[in-house]
């Protein structure tokens, strides 16, 4: 018992993932993975275990009834099913703790890449065929009233199972892994998520699709920064200026005043949760919930919310009207002034749990000795805030702004919605040309978004090296 033991704690962390996935494939054979949907009503969930404990499915309807016989088909999988989870389960225990070749462990380790694969696949076959063509005809029914479904338990195992196929893919390899191993699959998101789409527009940016392939030219460039002017306003005051360097304008007006929005908001507050779980010796969590609450509801709801609230019959006229008595309701969305300004607040009420967040987590790290030796050398409490506590906590600060001014100068959703589509920003221009069938607008809206991430990177460059020159002070959160 003991050397077992010793053999388990020496297993490299890819014959512990095959061992689990093994002793959970096998288990899987007796936990309900499949949904029987008839006229669209769930009517029995399945396990192989079941499918041939209990074959027969009898479910009179008004029109009819549908019986069938899962004997045979369910007898089959199941068999197919426990031969493979046994072998794999034996194989996986077997050459990891008694063999010591490390050849035969290779071998062992490409042995069981291969059940984990059948596993996978009988599973595959097994969703497909447990509702055949004949069974729909033979009870008059549809694709659409007779189908089986994954629980979401099927789901996890075959996830668990491309999670086997690739920890024995590494063992047979030869190779050793560890626990960086795990940052690969984040690797891997960030290179086809970010790094791909980034690379596209940057090559969709200078070659435009035409019917013999791609082509280099400079359309995209033209239009837009073609001679065409509109007239804006900003603030009261008209202007003529370039089509989309208004736009751009515009994106920015929000963005800046989103984030001093919630810089002015976000920091107090912060500061107070800060304040208050050093003073209690508790963390604030449940404040701090109050605050990220907001997030977990759809944004496009919240926003209809606001937009409900000051609409033209909505609870602040309605308030108006019955309190003060005014006799015609204020129309908050109709002004282009009144509206813009609920715009910027509805942006700041979005984003500020992305201010204080980063805020608090470096103000609640800061020693409250140091306030207390800023007070014995004479400092007062504004002095030492001024003095000490503030620029320890400018990495927060930047963190905040990095968080908020990003996001908020591509957003467009808020001032869409609340403006009903009358104030254009950088994030529905870049939609409606990449939506337009024109391959020269397709390519503008790309170049659009490569001027933009440009801006950003250097938003980001300048904001960094102020993080740099506060590196002393405390720790980003990002």
């Amino acid at each position: 018992m003991s050397d077992i033991k010793s053999r388990f704690k020496l297993m490299p962390l890819h014959g512990i993932i095959m061992c689990i996935v093994a002793i959970l494939s096998f288990v899987a054979v007796f936990i309900p993975m499949f949904e029987l949907f008839i006229q669209y009503k769930k009517q029995r969930t399945y396990s192989l275990f079941s499918l041939i404990m209990s074959p027969r499915v009898y479910v009179p309807l008004r029109d009819g009834a549908v019986n069938i016989d899962f004997r045979g088909f369910g007898g089959l999988m199941f068999t197919l099913t426990i031969v493979v989870a046994v072998a794999a389960l034996t194989l996986s225990l077997g050459f990891q703790l008694y063999s010591q070749s490390r050849r035969t462990k290779r071998l062992g380790c490409l042995t069981v890449m291969i059940l984990f694969a059948a596993r996978l696949a009988v599973h595959v076959i097994t969703l497909n065929r447990f509702i055949t063509p004949e069974m729909i005809e033979a009870n008059n029914m549809t694709a659409q009233r007779l189908y089986v479904v994954q629980s979401l338990v099927g789901n996890i195992l075959c996830v668990l199972l491309f999670l086997g196929i690739a920890a024995s893919l590494y063992g047979a390899l030869g190779l050793t892994m560890n626990m960086k191993l795990l940052s690969y699959p984040y690797i891997a998101w960030i290179v086809v998520f970010t790094i791909l789409p980034l690379v596209l527009i940057l090559f969709r940016a200078f070659f435009a699709k035409t019917s013999g392939g791609y082509v280099f030219n400079l359309d995209g460039f033209s239009t837009l920064f073609q001679n065409k002017t509109v007239t804006a306003e900003f603030y009261g005051v008209r202007l003529t200026l370039q089509e989309y360097f208004s736009v751009f304008l515009r994106s920015l007006d929000y963005a800046v005043w989103t984030t001093i929005g919630c810089l002015l908001l976000g920091y107090p507050l912060a500061y107070i949760l800060q304040s208050r779980s050093k003073r209690l010796h508790k963390t604030s969590s449940k404040l701090l919930l109050l605050f990220v609450l907001p997030m977990w509801m759809n944004t496009m709801l919240r926003t209809y919310a606001w937009r409900a609230f000051f609409g033209q019959t909505g609870v602040l006229n309605t308030f108006l009207m019955s309190v003060f008595g005014m006799q015609e309701p204020i129309l908050f969305l109709k002004d282009p002034m009144l509206s813009d300004i609920i715009t910027k607040f509805v942006m700041v009420n979005d984003f500020l749990p992305f201010m204080i967040l980063p805020i608090y987590s470096v103000l609640v790290k800061i020693d409250e000795s140091l306030g207390q030796a800023a007070a014995d050398l004479g400092a007062n409490r504004v002095q030492t805030f001024l003095k000490v506590i503030f620029p320890l906590s400018l990495p927060g600060v930047i963190s905040g702004i990095q968080m908020v001014f990003m996001p908020s100068m591509t957003f467009y959703m808020i001032p869409d919605i609340i403006t009903e589509g009358s104030k254009t920003t950088i994030g529905n221009t870049v939609q409606s040309f990449i939506l337009n069938e024109s391959p020269t607008y397709q390519q503008a809206g790309n170049v659009l978004s490569l001027i933009l991430l440009i801006f950003v990177l250097i938003t980001m460059g300048v904001l960094r090296n102020q993080d740099k020159e506060a590196s002393g002070s405390g720790g980003m959160v990002l």
